[in-house]
């Protein structure tokens, strides 16, 4: 079976064919999907590059029985008036030949995939894994506030008339992305750790109480936060301000942040607030242990986001049992205690909670093991079967779709519960 993969993701490649992700869609991904289906065309965005461009800190989303179809970028007016006719006649070439779409939400190439497969009779799932009116309104243009509520009613209703849909929340998309009663539904995160070794849990403890250097000096606390440095919607700025309120009269600390894209502008902003000696960019690392390892060297995690979805970051240094302060964006209340959230773009309240919490060793411990404890339920295993039950009553529905009449309903909705069912399929 046959499905195409729609989304804004942007890939590089370049003259080998070879295409590469920042991290985020590695080629593991795909055998999520491949675990179900025979083959995966990945509709998106890409970028080429030179043949010997440097790939540091990219991951290969190449492999076997996955193909990628090239789009051009919808995210502007002047490409939806001039590229929109190109992304969706070739959108029809491909799903035309495929079986299923699985459109990844917010996304403009998702959306078009949807259209074009509701034309072709195609049947198609939603994959819900941010909210579009958070993601434009608090973008930083004039232009992404005035096209917010368009994009809100528009994901909306693409969403509700979804046959299947699998959210990364457990409450939150849902709610405001809710499927028609009679649509199946599912929530999976799509972030997924290893299984976390106890000794983590006590290394951390351990850091904890060790605050001394050998020579007697206060060891620098140090605050993480893993974001792209493109746009606003990790926080930032919120992040910058909030320690230039308490840069003074606390114990020492330093805020460390990873991610991609040039940190001119914030080194610039750091210096205009007066804490640039207190702000070190460490650019992108490869996923996986060198992530790990760096949020290990923390000591207070914080995700001050406008957007999120459920935040893989969020999650993984939750895995490395270390305490965490955040914003009340998307999902990430289903992960902290609302003591502990700022309302996005709140430096104010976010330098208060900083202020409680640094050096607060107590608070530390605590916040250390409940959050070890919640990350266990985001382990792969664990994921990987609920994403398997629900991507398994999807094929079972679409293989249905090209039944007869009576073969369509014996094969049902098999192990999956719809949203008008007592049990809803909540993964």
């Amino acid at each position: 079976m046959h499905v195409v993969w729609a989304h804004d993701h942007t890939f590089y490649f370049n003259e080998t064919g070879k295409f590469y992700s920042g991290g985020k869609l590695p080629y593991a991904v795909w055998e999520r999907y491949l675990s179900v289906f025979d083959r995966v065309t990945v509709a998106c965005r890409g970028q080429k590059t030179g043949a010997s461009a440097d790939m540091a800190g990219k991951t290969l989303s190449s492999g076997p029985n996955v193909d990628f179809l090239v789009l051009p970028s919808l995210s502007n007016p002047v490409n939806k008036l001039t590229k929109r006719g190109y992304v969706e006649q070739s959108l029809t070439e491909v799903i035309r030949g495929a079986d299923a779409v699985i459109a990844r939400m917010p996304s403009e190439i998702g959306s078009e995939a949807i259209r074009v497969a509701r034309q072709l009779g195609k049947p198609y799932s939603i994959e819900m894994v941010a909210c579009a009116w958070d993601g434009l309104w608090n973008y930083g243009s004039a232009q992404g506030k005035l096209y917010a509520p368009l994009a809100l009613w528009k994901t909306r209703r693409l969403v509700r008339r979804a046959p299947y849909g699998i959210y990364v929340t457990e409450q939150f998309l849902q709610q405001r992305y809710p499927l028609a009663s009679s649509g199946v539904q599912g929530s999976c995160s799509n972030v997924e750790i290893p299984i976390p070794a106890e000794s983590v849990l006590e290394e951390r403890l351990q850091r904890i109480t060790s605050t001394m250097l050998e020579n007697g000096s206060l060891t620098p606390f140090r605050i993480g936060l893993i974001g792209s440095l493109n746009g606003r919607t990790k926080g930032i700025e919120t992040a910058l301000r909030a320690i230039a309120r308490i840069a003074k009269g606390l114990t020492p600390f330093e805020l460390h942040i990873l991610g991609d894209g040039s940190p001119e502008r914030w080194q610039a902003l750091a210096a205009r607030l007066g804490v640039k000696e207190l702000v070190t960019f460490h650019g992108v690392l490869p996923s996986g242990s060198a992530v790990f390892q760096w949020l290990d060297g923390l000591d207070l995690y914080i995700q001050p986001s406008f957007q999120e979805g459920l935040p893989r970051a969020t999650i993984e240094a939750m895995s490395r049992a270390c305490p965490v302060i955040a914003s009340t964006a998307g999902g990430i209340p289903e992960l902290i205690g609302a003591e502990w959230l700022h309302k996005p773009g709140n430096d104010k309240q976010l330098a208060n909670l900083l202020a409680n919490a640094i050096g607060n060793k107590a608070w530390m411990a605590e916040q250390a093991e409940a959050n070890f404890a919640r990350a266990k339920q985001y382990t792969k295993a664990k994921l990987d079967h609920k994403r398997m039950t629900f991507w398994q009553s999807f094929r079972d529905y679409v293989a249905s779709k090209g039944a007869s009449p009576d073969a369509r309903a014996k094969a049902g909705h098999k192990g999956y519960a719809s949203n008008d069912s007592k049990g809803v399929g909540a993964l």
